[in-house]
């Protein structure tokens, strides 16, 4: 674990009130190992909401309100399918000031379809582009939403999911690294996907 690691380590102890062994700290490679961990370490208190059905079905009456049919609003329904193909960026701030949350932002290939995913430079790959948000499905850009809006949505007191710990872990990852929602999966390792020395 880099000095990048152990700060983020340090901030996840920090947020859940709990202590990671460094022995086990030092065997957590992926985002879900870290959510696993902290999982073990913490006492749910179950309740009968489902946050990402109550964050969805927000969405889904923004949607709606755009003139979109119930039943074409669905978990797996790509974002792009339900949004202006003419005015992506004004349908996107409309939609942030519907759901009255946090969206991740649109990146290049949103609104050139055209541009390369890598840049390179005299040959040489300089970098990847960010894949683009609004091509992705409903179910994902939901699980962005509660990681961007986690401090307002999900109590830390309260946690009452395995599925609230890692939307929070995703959520920090964005803030204190700066790698994008859209590409930060569970299967990540922190070095090797997400660049966390």
């Amino acid at each position: 674990m880099g000095l990048d690691s152990v700060e983020l380590l340090m901030s996840f102890e920090d947020k859940f009130g709990i202590s990671i062994p460094d022995a086990e700290a030092e065997n957590i490679a992926t985002v879900q190992q870290m959510a696993d961990s902290i999982f073990e370490k913490i006492k749910l208190k179950p309740n009968n909401k489902c946050l990402s059905q109550i964050v969805f079905y927000r969405i889904r009456r923004a949607f709606e309100e755009f003139g979109n049919e119930k039943m074409d609003v669905t978990p797996n329904t790509k974002m792009s399918d339900l949004l202006s193909k003419t005015d992506l960026q004004s349908d996107w701030t409309r939609l942030e000031i519907k759901i009255a949350l946090k969206t991740p932002k649109l990146v290049d290939l949103d609104f050139n379809k055209t541009l390369n995913k890598e840049v390179r430079f005299l040959g040489f790959k300089i970098f990847d582009r960010t894949e683009p948000v609004a091509e992705n499905t409903l179910r994902k850009f939901t699980d962005w939403v509660i990681s961007m809006n986690s401090d307002e949505l999900i109590s830390i007191e309260d946690i009452s999911s395995k599925y609230e710990i890692e939307r929070i872990i995703c959520g920090m990852i964005e803030y204190q690294i700066g790698v994008p929602l859209s590409e930060i999966e569970m299967h990540h390792s922190f070095t090797n996907d997400l660049g966390i020395d």
